[in-house]
């Protein structure tokens, strides 16, 4: 595979360049849509030496983060995993030990539907914030079934997962995106847990003149926690974990083969909990591997995506490395132009050494697809591969 040598503002220009034509008809779309994210144009000042982007990519570019992989041995890399999961956890500003606190959940409302069993639920992580969730059951559901944690990026939350559309803009967009991928593992048979990140869905509140379902649910709660010493990276992986305590200890789902799976931002915490909570047994992140300056140092993107300190530790290739030797479907779009292709080859590839390392390459897998910045459902087939 030729991988291209760019720089960020060559990516930029490149996908923002980027025709826009039909979508991919694999995800079972009828229609021609335009690409509902291309990136919003970023102009360098003139003279250059005056402009704060490339002074800030000068920085990234003469930085080597100091946790980036190069084991040689399975010794080597288990120890550097080690490392980088702890300092993972001291820049995202939480801490989490495995069963150390069982949350108890509630049941709030349970619905038949379509072949499975719709239930509502509310956990509360720590005092003073709690978390709703989804649990999809297939007809015959028992310890046998695959379980599946699905979770969301921006938008409406885990409505968009379940097709509970809150309007019909936004049934079009589960459409053009199709992100009802939790229905659609429960279809396979398989029981899908849906959790309400924090900062979305019903965990919002109204800050006047913010975009509803980006900035209005992440910027000011992620300058806040930043200020605090905390990160809505960091939030979002505890709340997931705990809700992982939670269905370990309930003796109601199959553990064994746990898989996460996620779009966008819910691939963003689909790799940052996998990598960190190794009771996630195989993970697909689509549309979210790349390396850090091709994708949110070089395009415009929410500011949950950043977190203090990151770059002079480790790179997001870094981070999916730590997901090793557990199997990763990494998926992207080649039309993606928020988290460009090129650059999420490149990651690709680093990723590639630590399994590799760890004696494990068939582990990992690559699927692109020829769409923008969606899902693309054949991937859970190989999912349980």
């Amino acid at each position: 595979m030729e991988i291209v040598n760019m720089k960020r503002r060559d990516i930029l220009k490149g996908s923002a360049a980027m025709s826009l034509g039909m979508m991919n008809g694999d995800n079972g779309m009828a229609a021609d849509d335009e690409n509902p994210f291309p990136p919003m144009e970023i102009v360098y000042k003139d003279p250059e030496r005056y402009s704060p982007l490339a002074y800030l990519e000068k920085v990234h570019d003469e930085t080597e983060p100091a946790l980036a992989f190069d084991a040689k041995t399975v010794g080597d890399a288990e120890k550097w995993q080690k490392e980088l999961r702890a300092k993972l956890w001291e820049i995202l500003g939480e801490t989490h030990q495995p069963g150390a606190r069982i949350p108890s959940p509630h049941r709030i409302e349970s619905v038949e539907a379509d072949g499975y069993t719709r239930e509502k639920w509310e956990l509360e992580v720590v005092p003073g914030r709690s978390m709703p969730f989804y649990i999809l059951r297939p007809r015959g559901m028992n310890r046998d079934t695959k379980t599946v944690l699905c979770l969301h990026g921006h938008g409406n939350g885990a409505k968009d997962l379940i097709d509970m559309a809150v309007d019909k803009e936004t049934e079009e967009l589960i459409r053009i995106l199709n992100t009802d991928y939790a229905i659609q593992c429960v279809k396979k048979g398989w029981c899908a847990v849906v959790p309400e990140l924090f900062g979305f869905g019903e965990r919002v509140d109204l800050v006047e003149g913010a975009r509803a379902g980006f900035d209005g649910g992440c910027e000011k709660p992620s300058l806040n926690a930043i200020h605090l010493g905390k990160t809505l990276i960091g939030i979002r992986v505890k709340d997931v974990c705990m809700l992982i305590d939670w269905m370990e200890s309930s003796n109601e789902f199959n553990m064994a083969d746990l898989a996460c799976i996620g779009l966008s931002g819910g691939g963003m915490i689909t790799m940052y909990t996998s990598a960190l909570d190794d009771r996630i047994k195989r993970a697909l992140i689509a549309g979210y591997v790349t390396e850090d300056s091709g994708s949110i140092l070089g395009i415009r993107h929410c500011s949950c995506t950043y977190v203090p300190g990151h770059g002079k530790w480790a790179d997001f290739s870094d981070v999916a490395g730590l997901i090793a030797p557990r199997p990763l479907i990494v998926q992207c779009g080649k039309r993606d132009a928020i988290f460009p292709i090129e650059s999420a080859r490149k990651a690709f590839d680093k990723i590639k050494k630590v399994y590799e390392v760890r004696n494990v390459p068939d582990r990992l897998k690559l699927h692109e697809h020829n769409g923008f910045h969606e899902f693309w459902s054949p991937s859970l087939d190989s999912l349980f591969g």
